[in-house]
């Protein structure tokens, strides 16, 4: 058995505020599907804040047969996922000036990790799948976007690859008012994984801030197994997202960008609770530069409060929580054995309490699936 990786779509030009499209080959087992996005900047790119494309890509999907969800995400979420198979962001170039470009590597893996040699998509047991990327990017503020697409295959395999993982946005939910509750519950039948959730604030147009963040002390996250008779989870968000960091062993999460130095206009720095951020400035020309400087607060979303006087900056930012999310894995060797049975445990019920309701709360699930529509659910 050895792993193939090819160019199946060379980069292409994809419109904005639309779906790009790419019908994968008829037959294989696909180990990962590798995206690379290239992003270029308008002018006044940074008058619509976030600038960073992964906000903008509203649904990744990969369909089977037509109808049936083999991974649907948002962007976001489909780094977040991609973050904790490979225990390290995918490669990425975020870049917050006019007329520069960013890049983004977005792998969506069918197993557990990369080469994971157990679990693959096996394209032979499905009539017709489709790779479906949309974004809502717009022509004032961007110039052009680009999509290519690789595979990694498994080839000569002896292994019979019986399932694949899906994953893929069970439910999204925002509390209607403030001080009110989401309660979804989880699907009654199958093995489940692991359980992400993310908690995706709203923003303001005009300078990129959460218009609430989920991360305060009034908000709390409870999950209940067995019609509540069993509490399995009950803390603030960012408790949870620091626990899965030491007890997965994932680590301080690291990312570099390039941020637009403003005082009103607010820089996504990935994490939902910042560690730290070190910033330096950059001259085009050789000039001396003054150096920017923030205010002392861990939040994802930061604006300076002193841009100094720097054509460029690059920074390096610390945290936990990627995008906002925290995942619950329900393994210890990571076998299928081991797998929450879900209807062992029904009714399994999230409680999301929204202190503010400008936060959406995300459910994404990972399940082991058999090949093709007659084994699909």
């Amino acid at each position: 058995m050895y792993y193939k990786e090819q160019r199946f779509e060379k980069a292409k030009a994809s419109t904005f505020a639309s779906t790009h499209t790419v019908e994968l080959p008829d037959t294989g087992l696909v180990d990962t599907i590798a995206l690379q996005f290239g992003l270029v900047n308008q002018t006044a790119v940074y008058n619509q804040p976030p600038v960073n494309l992964w906000r903008h890509l509203t649904k990744i999907e990969v369909i089977g047969d037509t109808d049936k969800t083999l991974f649907s995400m948002t962007g976001q979420c489909a780094i977040a996922k991609a973050f904790r198979k490979m225990r390290g962001l995918p490669p990425f170039t975020h870049n917050g000036y006019g007329n520069k470009t960013q890049w983004q590597t977005l792998p969506i893996f069918f197993g557990r990790k990369p080469h994971d040699g157990k679990y693959a998509l096996d394209l032979s047991k499905w009539d017709k799948v489709e790779l479906k990327v949309t974004n809502d990017l717009s022509s004032t503020y961007y110039s052009t976007l680009s999509m290519e697409t690789r595979l990694h295959t498994i080839e000569d395999s002896v292994e019979a690859h019986a399932k694949f993982l899906k994953q893929w946005e069970y439910q999204a939910d925002k509390p209607v008012a403030a001080g009110d509750y989401v309660r979804p519950k989880l699907p009654t039948k199958g093995l489940l994984r692991t359980l992400m959730i993310q908690l995706d604030p709203d923003l303001s147009a005009s300078t990129g801030l959460p218009t609430a963040d989920c991360l305060g002390d009034s908000y709390n996250w409870k999950l209940w197994f067995k019609d509540r008779a069993l509490t399995i989870r009950d803390h603030r968000p960012r408790d949870l997202m620091r626990d899965e960091h030491f007890a997965r062993q994932l680590g301080i999460g690291v990312g570099s960008l390039k941020p637009y130095p403003s005082t009103s206009l607010a820089t996504d720095f990935l994490w939902g609770y910042i560690e730290s951020i070190v910033m330096s400035p950059i001259s085009e020309g050789g000039a001396d530069t003054t150096q920017s400087a923030f205010e002392d607060e861990q939040g994802r979303f930061q604006k300076l409060n002193f841009a100094g006087s720097a054509i460029l900056n690059q920074a390096i930012s610390r945290g936990y929580g990627l995008f906002h999310t925290f995942e619950i894995p329900w393994f210890v060797a990571d076998e299928e054995s081991e797998y929450l049975n879900l209807e062992t445990y029904k009714p399994v019920e999230i409680e999301w309490y929204g202190y503010n309701y400008y936060n959406t709360h995300r459910i994404i699930l990972e399940k082991p699936i058999g090949q093709g529509p007659a084994e699909y659910a």
